[in-house]
């Protein structure tokens, strides 16, 4: 079958004019959209034609198709021919020429009647020096075969505009948009508007090929703009999560402008817009472990055969493995058998990681040197590298695997936006159960103006932070398999406790509630009314509140109490303090203590005495319902042992004893360095912190060696981060498997090991996901 001679089309069965015949175009400014009305709306199913992308299930499928039912489009050149068939690289003279076939729309509007007959329509094109395919099939008919399509082109649209006037120009190119916009039934207010030039075929499908990976990938397209195909190729990865309304599909209207002819002094342009709907297959996650990512396991039943394996991996690295030309093989080939190689219930193991292979000798070096190092060998001293490498003779295990959970004010701009790229699949899953742009605060933690998340108000950050904290729980406990046997929370951390590990039946119906809270954004924030009240203030009476950070033992704070009634001993955490009050009181305090506060600048009443005139609305807030599976676990004494600072043994699961432990420890003055020390009389040994950046990781280090200077017979106790501020989220998330591990924690090494391998095939077309909207 040959195409016919190519036509504009706005949407299926939908012809205007051609954009071939030039020379009877009017010399209007901007050409007309001519459509007519359907009998059916466009659903065109695109598929990534990549190996990696496609799985098996999917390359099987598409294999059934035989020569007579595809039809091939080579647009590597836009000179070459359109032919059909499985092999089309050859232009041939009875094959019609696509010279002027460079509109991607003209092309699409003759392939509909090849897709409504059931055909297979393939575009093969070139990305630099890279071939690629998309696979093109009626919407329904990819549906009765099981194939999940990574995007629907559901509209589109073609027209000519002159350059010479530049406000007609870009109005014309709005109305060729909206008339796209309009034959696929969306709303432009929701829609993602992406501009790039397309001067070729071949640049065209590119441009497409992107916009259905940004959507696979939920990855925001850039908003505004005309950029080149390489530019915006290296922006979708800068933009982070594509944050979408929930059960609302995502849609992008991709812009594309070429050159068509020069006439004279004035040069036309043909306008074109596609709109494009998510698609149920996800895209492949980026692989964790790379050339420039290296992270190698290694287990043994002593310390010498640890020092044979990394002996062993220094001479092939040193014997070829670390050229240029063969570093792609050592991280996927040998690493791959590296991991295999690796014994997840040896006594003991230590992980080698860096960012290249030259480094990973390095760091294969150092670690040889500690292993003869007395202090590592026979005394259990911890070591680690600055790179993430790292071991211990005298491993922790789980037995007191502590989860530990941030107050308000660790969220900041951007964190980790780059995240759901490695785990596409867990992003999903979050979308489904809840709004997890609201859970993230996503319009503050990811704006613009990276101002913005510093801005955020109390009921906001505490939110972000809930969230932050439900993700990263998720990431461990689903992904790698890291099972907890207590949970402790600092300050509000207790909250995301309860939320993020499965006891509160309807943890995100708190998100809307915390938003309009009383409580966070009056009586203990904002204009603080329940210290209006304890200080019994008039209304027009000004409150300067602030809290300050400084280095003091709380005895001596304490005995100062008295003379400053209007400031609080808010925390002790280790050695330092948090003072709050009026900020006039406050700094009284300090000058008379003789020490130097540093100002947080927040406003917030928590752990201060004026807290207490909510306690009851606290209590009430916080007692939800609990899932059935933790009253169960509850019943049978089998749960995480919840350990709350207002109490020194365990919080019993149920609805009131969750929410008046949250409750005194919000209203009451938190000693972090008591909660820690009780935990780790409880058993606690190895805190995990779970959420964005490490503050509280480093108050633990410093409260625990406190407390071992102090005696000999505190036990050895380890904090480590899964996040921190400032670096790459996935080298974090890494360091903080990597020590697992050198502990001996099981977990699952899963999700690092499949993507080394080649035809690794992420998400199956035969399994439906679940409320996917389209």
């Amino acid at each position: 079958m040959n195409l016919a001679p190519p036509l504009a089309t706005t949407h299926s069965g939908q012809v205007e004019t051609s954009i071939a015949d030039t020379a009877n175009v009017d010399k209007a400014i901007a050409d007309t959209v001519i459509t007519e009305k359907l009998a059916k709306p466009l659903r065109i199913a695109v598929l990534l034609g990549d190996a990696v992308n496609l799985d098996s299930h999917s390359a099987q499928v598409l294999g059934t198709f035989t020569e007579r039912g595809r039809v091939q489009i080579c647009a590597a050149d836009a000179n070459q021919s359109t032919v059909h068939g499985p092999t089309a690289h050859e232009p041939k003279e009875h094959e019609p020429s696509v010279h002027e076939q460079r509109s991607l729309t003209a092309l699409l509007g003759q392939a509909t009647t090849a897709l409504e007959q059931g055909k297979l329509v393939e575009l093969k094109f070139n990305d630099g020096n890279r071939p690629l395919s998309l696979y093109l099939l009626d919407g329904l008919r990819a549906a009765k075969l099981r194939l999940h399509a990574h995007a629907f082109i559901a509209g589109f649209a073609a027209g000519n505009e002159t350059t010479g006037v530049t406000n007609v120009a870009v109005e014309n190119a709005a109305t060729v948009a909206n008339a796209a916009l309009a034959a696929a039934k969306r709303s432009p207010a929701q829609t993602v508007q992406h501009q790039t030039v397309a001067n070729t075929l071949n640049e065209a499908f590119v441009a497409l090929r992107q916009g259905v990976t940004a959507l696979a990938a939920r990855t925001q397209a850039p908003l505004k703009g005309t950029t080149d195909i390489k530019q915006t190729n290296n922006t979708y990865h800068q933009a982070g999560y594509w944050f979408s309304d929930q059960h609302q599909a995502r849609v992008l209207c991709l812009n594309l402008v070429a050159k068509t002819s020069h006439q004279a002094d004035e040069s036309r342009n043909l306008s074109q817009s596609l709109v494009l709907t998510q698609g149920t297959q996800l895209a492949a996650p980026k692989a964790l472990v790379d050339e420039n990512r290296l992270f190698v396991p290694i287990s043994g039943d002593n310390i010498d055969s640890l020092i044979a394996q990394i002996l062993q991996i220094v001479n092939t690295v040193e014997n070829g493995a670390g050229t240029q030309e063969n570093s792609a093989d050592f991280s996927a080939e040998y690493l791959k058998a590296l991991f295999e190689r690796y014994n997840a219930n040896a006594p003991l193991a230590l992980v080698l990681m860096a960012a290249s292979i030259d480094d990973l000798k390095l760091e294969a070096k150092a670690m040889l040197t500690a292993l003869e190092n007395d202090a590592v060998r026979h005394q259990g001293q911890h070591f680690k590298t600055p790179a993430g490498s790292c071991f211990t003779a005298k491993p922790l295990g789980d037995a007191g695997l502590t989860f530990v959970y941030p107050g308000v004010g660790t969220v900041y701009a951007n964190m980790f936006n780059n995240l759901h790229e490695y785990f596409p699949a867990l992003y999903h899953q979050l979308e489904r159960e809840g709004d997890l742009s609201a859970m993230l605060q996503s319009p503050q933690i990811y704006a613009a103006d990276v101002k913005t998340a510093a801005g955020m108000n109390l009921s906001q950050q505490a939110i972000s932070g809930v969230g932050a904290s439900y993700l990263f729980t998720k990431l461990l406990t689903q992904v790698f398999n890291i099972k907890p046997k207590m949970a402790l929370g600092y300050s509000m951390g207790e909250a995301a406790m309860w939320a993020s590990l499965d006891v509160w039946q309807t943890p995100h119906g708190m998100i809307n509630a915390t938003e309009n809270s009383d409580i966070f954004n009056h009586a203990i924030s904002g204009e603080l009314t329940a210290v209006r009240r304890a200080w019994q203030l008039a209304d027009d009476e000004a409150i300067v509140w602030n809290s300050f950070v400084v280095r003091a033992d709380s005895s001596e704070i304490k005995a100062l109490l008295p003379e400053f009634p209007r400031a609080y001993l808010a925390i002790t955490q280790g050695d330092t303090c948090v003072i709050a009050g009026c900020e006039a009181s406050c700094k009284a305090l300090l000058a008379t203590l003789g020490k130097r506060g540093i100002a947080a600048n927040r406003v917030t009443a928590m752990h201060t005495a004026p807290a207490m005139l909510v306690h009851g609305q606290v209590q009430d807030f916080y007692t939800q319902a609990l899932k059935p599976k933790a009253l169960k676990a509850a019943a049978q004494d089998l749960p995480i042992r919840f350990i709350s600072a207002a109490q020194t043994a365990p919080v019993i699961v149920d609805s009131h004893s969750i929410g008046r432990a949250i409750a005194d420890t919000f209203c009451s003055p938190l000693d972090f360095s008591a909660l820690i020390q009780n935990a780790t009389e409880q058993g606690a040994r190895l805190f995990v912190e779970v959420g964005a950046d490490r503050q509280t990781s480093t108050l633990i280090d410093k409260i625990s060696h406190a407390h071992a200077s102090q005696s000999t017979a505190n036990a050895a106790t380890v904090a480590i981060a899964c996040n921190a501020k400032g670096a790459d989220a996935i080298t974090s998330l890494l360091k903080c498997l990597a020590q697992l591990i050198s502990h001996r924690v099981p977990l699952s090494l899963a999700p690092l090991i499949q993507p080394l391998s080649a035809n690794a095939a992420p998400l199956s077309s035969a399994v439906l996901p679940e409320g996917e909207p389209q």
